[in-house]
């Protein structure tokens, strides 16, 4: 029977691997038998000797790889400390912004016992880039924007705030082109981002 892959599976298997862990146990040994279940949204680093290094890369977003890698060998060296002195595992659930990007994920963190290396298992869920804009939007800006969040068409969100279906595409037009968007989908995701960044309204 085939391995089922994700975060929770990869997660399990490391907590296994570190539960059955001594002082001596290398970051290879702890990871080996968990690396077969990493996504392409996941990625896996280890800090010793001072340095972190990626074990698993991000590779879901093309052309983001680098970026995320960056990012995670970043978060690492950043808990590494605070981790080798809670001396047991860490997860957590983070939003933070990052070099023009807003990332969400889930991350798992394992000290070695006793002190030494440390582990990082990161799900990658949502990376945006952080719009720049203001997107000075009136009510009917809103409803579209909520609508669309709730996966209408533009032709059922005419209907719902009582415009033309020619209105709503308008105005859908002028959101694009102020946040830079191609697709409405696009649009979604950007206006979620101008709201998480605290520019314009932030959305529900």
């Amino acid at each position: 029977m085939k391995s089922k892959k994700g975060f929770v599976h990869a997660s399990r298997a490391l907590l296994d691997g570190w539960i059955s862990s001594c002082e001596a146990t290398l970051p290879e040994e702890l990871y080996r038998s968990a690396l077969q279940l990493f996504t392409a949204n996941m990625v896996l680093c280890v800090q010793r000797n001072g340095r972190p290094l990626i074990v698993h890369g991000y590779s879901a977003q093309a052309g983001q790889n680098t970026t995320v890698d960056e990012f995670a060998c970043g978060w690492l060296a950043s808990r590494h400390h605070e981790i080798q002195k809670q001396a047991r595992p860490v997860s957590t659930r983070e939003l933070i912004e990052t070099k023009g990007n807003h990332v969400a994920f889930d991350t798992l963190l394992l000290p070695q016992k006793g002190g030494g290396w440390s582990l990082a298992a990161f799900d990658i869920q949502l990376m945006l880039p952080v719009p720049r804009v203001n997107l000075q939007m009136d009510g009917i800006d809103h409803s579209i924007l909520q609508l669309l969040y709730r996966g209408l068409s533009v032709k059922e969100i005419a209907q719902q705030v009582e415009l033309s279906h020619r209105t709503i595409e308008h105005r859908t037009e002028r959101l694009k082109a102020r946040l830079g968007a191609r697709t409405l989908p696009q649009l979604v995701a950007l206006s979620i981002a101008n709201g998480l960044s605290g520019k314009g309204s932030r959305f529900l």
